[in-house]
């Protein structure tokens, strides 16, 4: 755990989340700033960086979890498709410096940036407050 790190707070209870799915591995939560409404993180109970720095192991867990997650934001908001994003790494975009995966919900015409290397996922919507997060992550979490 990094004491600087939002995901790694998050993830140790002491910062709120607005959860979708938690096991001891992996944990499924609303982002804050959703490309799309139900744009979903999922991310390692334990810090690492990157996609570089990430165990295998890991990878293999969250595997199944990210593909229960797309199903599940898919049938929940009635989207087209689905965007699984990772970033590594400040050139690439990655904000917060703890391996994430992004299960974001698309719609032929929504407010995403489209085209090659037109990916502006942090501008989709408006930022939903706590308790739209919660209800979503709840509507979520019965498609699981």
């Amino acid at each position: 755990m990094s004491i600087d790190c939002p995901f790694c707070n998050i993830a140790s209870g002491q910062a709120p989340a607005s959860i979708v799915y938690e096991d001891s591995t992996v944990l499924a939560f609303m982002d804050l700033n959703p490309a799309n409404i139900g744009h979903t993180l999922v991310i390692p109970r334990k810090h690492w960086e990157n996609m570089y720095d990430i165990p295998e192991k890991t990878l293999t867990e969250m595997a199944p979890i990210v593909k229960r997650v797309c199903g599940a934001v898919k049938k929940t908001t009635g989207a087209e498709g689905i965007t699984i994003l990772q970033l590594n790494g400040k050139a690439a975009g990655q904000i917060v410096m703890h391996f994430h995966i992004h299960v974001i919900p698309r719609y032929s015409k929504d407010a995403i940036s489209q085209g090659p290397g037109a990916m502006n996922i942090s501008r989709g919507v408006n930022k939903p407050n706590r308790g739209n997060l919660d209800q979503m992550a709840k509507r979520i979490q019965k498609q699981l």
